[in-house]
Parts: structure tokens; sequence; C-alpha cells
């Protein structure tokens, strides 16, 4: 008897890889909806407190459909007697358990189902330590580091790669941390692994290297630029979360680099591969102690650092954690005044950072349809929006890039 499931899953990449396993591992085939499921699959993310309460009330309204239900996660570890007082008949599997043992191994790996995206987790786990955290409880941190198999990951790509897969998304945790668990010995770094995989993995398609950790990309840093300014597969796209522009604040959260630290990366990224290297960044504003100068500091960063997008979060105490009980919390309206500050300058550097881009040419990989627009990624991950109408996802084009906004460069077709 074949089982359907309907699958929603909320966070970063890693959960979405998850979830996918989850799904492989217990049999199950997808269904485009609840009503046409046997059981309904929820993974969830504890990161925030916004994004607790929406999935907490999501996984009420699905128990309601009286299907079998199953939330697995973050959330349903760091909120197991929660859950269970709302969803009594729902069976919880935490991070650990999504492949079906006591503990993450990570020795299964999501098989390649279709489309043009194909994400991998790499690994689970950090080495950082930061007081605001909660994953660090729900999947591991503080020096707790599992990595997948370089042949394993490498016979995960070939074969999706075969099967059309044209964007290999290399996601976890942490990915620079890929390795650690083996001492970071005998190709088991995410250099060794890239240049495995540009060199084994033949075809055309690209590769996006998820989110790493500042202080532990700087022991790399020298490698990865290295791999992707002389291979255009790789996309010119690095994801390091800042946090904050001062170091008063990026002590108290456990960060492990200053702000000039952070910046003299940013400046050796950029000087090495060029002008266009995608700098995404993560930043919390209104953290215990952030007073109006540690903001403004902040404020100096992005405008000096011109990142080319800035993920904006508002301090969100959550259980387990020291930031969550510390002294001088910054009053709620404050933390959205300070929010948007920085989003409305974040998205004037974004549009200007895009413009930049304007008249140059570039291949596009197209991987979505978004409102009737067909839109791809540049060589360095920007959004392209080339055309309306009907286009085969997963073609390379060649454009000319005519114009900009703060999310969306435009492409004209050649």
């Amino acid at each position: 008897m074949v089982v359907k499931s309907y699958v929603e899953t909320y966070g970063c990449w890693l959960a979405k890889a998850d979830a996918e396993v989850l799904r492989q591992r217990l049999g199950m085939e997808t269904a485009a909806d609840v009503r046409e499921a046997d059981v309904v699959l929820i993974y969830t993310c504890a990161v925030r407190e916004d994004g607790e309460v929406r999935q907490l009330a999501r996984i009420k309204q699905l128990a309601a459909a009286g299907k079998p239900l199953i939330v697995a996660g973050c959330l349903a570890k760091l909120r197991p007697y929660t859950i269970k007082s709302i969803a009594p008949e729902a069976a919880l599997v935490y991070p650990e358990q999504v492949e079906g043992g006591a503990e993450r191994e990570m020795k299964r790996l999501p098989e390649y189902v279709g489309g043009v995206v194909f994400t991998i987790p790499l690994q689970v786990g950090c080495l950082g330590n930061c007081t605001f955290c909660a994953t660090k409880y729900t999947r591991g941190g503080a020096g707790y580091v599992k990595s997948a198999s370089p042949d394993d990951v490498l016979k995960h790509v070939k074969k999706a790669v075969e099967r059309g897969a044209r964007e290999i998304y290399l996601t976890g945790q942490d990915v620079i941390t890929y390795g650690f668990d083996m001492k970071w010995n005998n190709g088991w770094t995410l250099p060794s692994l890239l240049e495995r995989l540009l060199r084994e993995v033949e075809g055309e398609y690209r590769v996006r290297i998820g989110m790493s950790e500042p202080w532990v990309f700087e022991k790399f840093a020298d490698q990865i630029v290295d791999i992707v300014k002389n291979d255009h597969r790789v996309y010119r796209f690095f994801h390091l979360p800042v946090q904050s522009g001062s170091d008063k604040i990026l002590r108290a959260m456990g960060r492990r680099y200053t702000a000039d630290e952070y910046k003299s990366l940013v400046f050796k990224i950029r000087r090495t591969v060029g002008h266009n290297a995608f700098i995404a960044t993560d930043i919390i504003v209104g953290f215990p102690g952030e007073r109006e100068e540690d903001f403004q500091a902040t404020l100096e960063l992005v405008e000096e650092l011109q990142f080319d997008k800035v993920h904006v979060a508002r301090f969100s105490p959550r259980p387990f954690t020291e930031a969550a009980v510390a002294n001088n919390q910054v009053p709620d309206a404050e933390k959205k005044k300070r929010s948007k500050i920085l989003s409305q300058l974040a998205l004037r550097i974004a549009h200007l950072r895009n413009g930049v881009r304007v008249g140059e040419r570039d291949v596009v990989l197209l991987t979505e349809v978004d409102h009737g627009l067909v839109v791809g990624r540049a060589s360095d991950y920007r959004q392209v929006v080339v055309s309306r109408g009907e286009r085969p996802l997963g073609e390379f084009l060649k454009v000319r890039l005519v114009g900009a906004s703060p999310v969306y460069l435009y492409g004209a077709i050649e």
C-alpha cells in the first residue's frame, strides 16, 4: 500500500533536507495537500519566538484535520510538552532521530526526486556557543559536529546531476565546520569536498555554499575564495552572519571575532573574487544591553561593507539561553524602531549593489516561476527576472542585465 504524506517545512535549508530524509526513510510518497494525504508531516524551527507562535497554531490546525500527524525538528525537541498539549496524538521526531536511530550519524542523505535544485546536507552541529541560540540544544553546538562522508556526498550529487539537477545547495548547520569530527584530515574539509565535486561530477551545474560562521570560515578562506574565483560552477556567494557591529555586543553574544576581523574577511573575499561577490549576512537588533551607540556601530558597519543582503531580526528570547535571562533587555518598541531603520538602510544598499551590475552580461540559471515571471540566478546568486511566459526551468541563458531593484536584477535574453 502506498502511503502519501503532506509535508510542511519551516526554517532553514537543513530543515528542508531533514524533512526529505525523514519522508524517504518512512517510505512515504508526496501528497499535494492535506486532503490527499494519509499522514501529515510538519518539520519545525525553534530559532524565533514569533515563528514558534505561528507554528504552534499551524500544528493545532493540522491536528484538527484528524489524520496521523508527525511533528519533527527543533521545535519538537524544544517544546515537546506544549506540542503534546495541543496535538496529543502527534508523534514527535527530534532532529537527532531523523535517520531512525538515537543520534544523527549523517549516513542517510536525501535522494534526488526531481527539480532544478538538489539540497544536500553536509553536516550538523556547530563549534560556537552563542548566548542567544537555542539550536545548540536542539541540534548540537559548542563543539559537536557530525559530517557525511565525502564519498556519500559525491555519490548523491552525481546521481542528482545525471538525473537533471542543475543547482547543488551544500547546506548544514554551519557548513564550513564540515569534517571537524574527522579532525579536518584526509579530504574531510569543505575545500577538499568542493574540489572533488568539481573534478568528479561532470556537466553544467552550479554549487551554492551554505551559511558559515566567520571565525571558522577565516581558517579556510584562502582555499574557498580560490575555488570560487577559478571555477564558474560555484556561485560567488558567501553567507557570513555578523550579528552586530559592536564589539561589546559581539562579546555578549559569544561570537568569536571582532568587527574589524569580520571586515578584514569581507575585504579579502571582495579583493580576491571581485567587486560583485555577493555577501549576505544576518544581524540581530535589540540584543540585551545594546545601547544606541552599539546600534550606530552596526549601521556604520553595514554602510562600510555594503552588504548585498541583510537578514534583519529583532532579538527573540529563547528557552534555555543565557541571553533570555540577561539584564538590560531592550524594549520591544525600540527593537521595532531599530529593525525598521536597519531594514531600510539594507534595502537602499542592496539596490545600489544590484545597480552596479546593470550593463554587464552574465549566464543565468532559470530556477523558478514567481507570479508569472521566470526568475533565475546569476553567477553571484543574484535573482534575475528574465521574461514572462513559458521557458524551461534548468536552462542556462546568456543575458544582458538591464535594470535593478533592491531584490531583483532584470535581464534581456541575448
